[in-house]
């Protein structure tokens, strides 16, 4: 996780100053036309993974394997779908109402096509990457993972090396990554995985489930993927592609943090859906109180120091081609990615019930309607920070709106979540920012101040984090781990 954030960081500086920012802008905003088709894909793969977990926690190998073979049957119409979809309206919505400079039109149009490339093999993909997940092989997504983030910062090295269009060849070059990604996952499960092995299996019941689980999960994907790129779209409308590449830089930032989060949080969702297909409803909700704890305070760790920070950061980070709204930008994302954090550990308890429709439709026109909030918010006081305002609220009231549903299923108790959960993470929160605050106050901008700031915010998040959040069982796992993990670097002895 280290190593990837530390690549993903310096590959956007570089790539931002071999590009420029109107050329980069441009390729996040066409990328992201074509992600925004991946609600699809997301809410499949999703689907997928809940129901290898359950499967394995149920039904073991056999059923594990009836749902790999059911699961490319899906993903290979859901390739032709997509790739209907972009080559129709895509294409037009590219040609006719997006906003590109002069001139840069012919590389826009293959930068669409090389990512409806890159983005069929991730669709393929989706079945292993379910497969290694089910497993807990976090060593191997470790490592590919890592291989991904070096091969980006090879591309980006030898981009000045060209002398020919260097926002195409970027393209090109990136969406070979797709394909190495793709075949490192399959090669690794057809090796060691037995049920990862194609028989000409018709489960019209397993099919049905499948469908029917993804189809809230398309919904809830969609108006996900529509928040997300809707806002772009709308920034795009209003300020052009320079805004457009501050929001990426932004994202760039968050994307990275939570890259921490979302490994932390990964091996723990099977776990979630096993026990409770094994019925231990206890234990599925001990998992989700602890693992929103755990994940938010760790956002919080590399949050604190770079919104104080973000000013040194972005010019350290990116020089001279810090674009203008970065800063505030990234400050009101990474107070979003903390909501969603607390979102996302709930939901994993809803697809392990498998029954989606109230929290999916609940939670995604609430997650919609901040595309045209922002709209109007935009169209009356053009300051572009308001879109992402919009975002921040609306994801604050969903939350709050699906723990009733998550109540509804299970009998969670709201009162208790926020005793368990909500309050600790407010707690860390507070003290963090207080004890760190004064060290940014007080002494003068540089790179020390940053390593202070830094410092003293992940020991005061740690602290109180362990003290004052964690319970007592939590705290004796915790410890254990930190120990275990001292005795593999043989820092102790067993």
């Amino acid at each position: 996780m280290v190593i990837v954030l530390v690549i993903n960081l310096f590959t956007t500086r570089i790539v931002l100053k071999a590009l420029g920012v109107v050329d980069y802008g441009v390729y996040n905003v066409v990328c992201g036309f074509v992600a925004m088709f991946g609600f699809l894909n997301t809410s499949m793969s999703n689907g997928i993974q809940r129901f290898f977990n359950y499967e394995y926690g149920k039904n073991g190998e056999e059923g594990a394997n009836k749902v790999y073979c059911t699961a490319l049957h899906i993903q290979l119409i859901l390739a032709l779908i997509i790739i209907a979809l972009t080559e129709s309206l895509g294409l037009w919505y590219l040609n006719n109402k997006m906003v590109i400079p002069e001139g840069r039109m012919f590389a826009a149009e293959w930068i669409f096509q090389l990512s409806i490339v890159s983005f069929i093999f991730i669709i393929m993909q989706a079945p292993y990457t379910a497969a290694v997940m089910a497993h807990e092989k976090m060593d191997f997504y470790a490592i590919v993972s890592v291989l991904d983030a070096v091969l980006k910062l090879v591309i980006v090295l030898v981009l000045p090396l060209f002398g020919c269009d260097r926002l195409l060849l970027y393209g090109i070059l990136f969406s070979l990554i797709s394909v190495v990604n793709f075949c490192a996952y399959y090669i690794y499960c057809k090796k060691y995985f037995s049920e990862v092995n194609y028989r000409r299996i018709h489960d019209k019941e397993l099919f049905k489930s499948m469908l029917g689980f993804s189809g809230w999960n398309l919904f809830g994907s969609f108006s996900g993927v529509m928040k997300e790129q809707g806002i772009n779209l709308v920034i795009n409308f209003f300020f052009g592609p320079i805004v457009n590449a501050a929001r990426g830089v932004a994202n760039q930032i968050n994307g990275g943090l939570q890259s921490f989060v979302t490994n932390i949080k990964m091996p723990v969702r099977p776990q979630v859906v096993q026990s409770y297909a094994q019925g231990n409803l206890s234990r599925t909700m001990h998992l989700t109180y602890s693992i929103s704890k755990l994940s938010c305070c760790i956002l919080l760790m590399m949050a604190i120091p770079i919104s104080l920070e973000i000013d040194y950061v972005l010019r350290l980070w990116l020089g001279a081609n810090v674009p203008d709204h970065a800063g505030f930008f990234t400050i009101i994302i990474l107070l979003t990615s903390l909501v969603n954090n607390l979102n996302s550990a709930t939901s994993g308890v809803v697809h392990a019930t498998g029954i989606m429709k109230d929290y999916q439709l609940w939670g995604s026109l609430i997650s919609i309607s901040s595309v045209p909030i922002a709209y109007v918010l935009l169209k009356f006081y053009p300051i572009p920070e308001l879109a992402l305002l919009a975002v921040m609220i609306c994801s604050a009231l969903g939350h709050f709106v699906c723990l009733f549903v998550v109540k509804r299923l299970v009998g969670m108790s709201i009162s208790e979540y926020f005793k368990e959960v909500v309050w600790p993470i407010v707690i860390v929160l507070i003290i963090s920012v207080v004890i760190t605050y004064p060290v940014h106050h007080f002494m003068g901008s540089g790179f020390l101040r940053l390593c202070v700031v830094t410092l003293v915010s992940v020991i005061s998040v740690a602290l109180s984090l362990y003290f004052l959040a964690l319970n007592e069982g939590e705290r004796s796992l915790f410890t254990q781990m930190i120990k275990n993990a001292a005795i593999k670097l043989r820092l102790i002895k067993k």
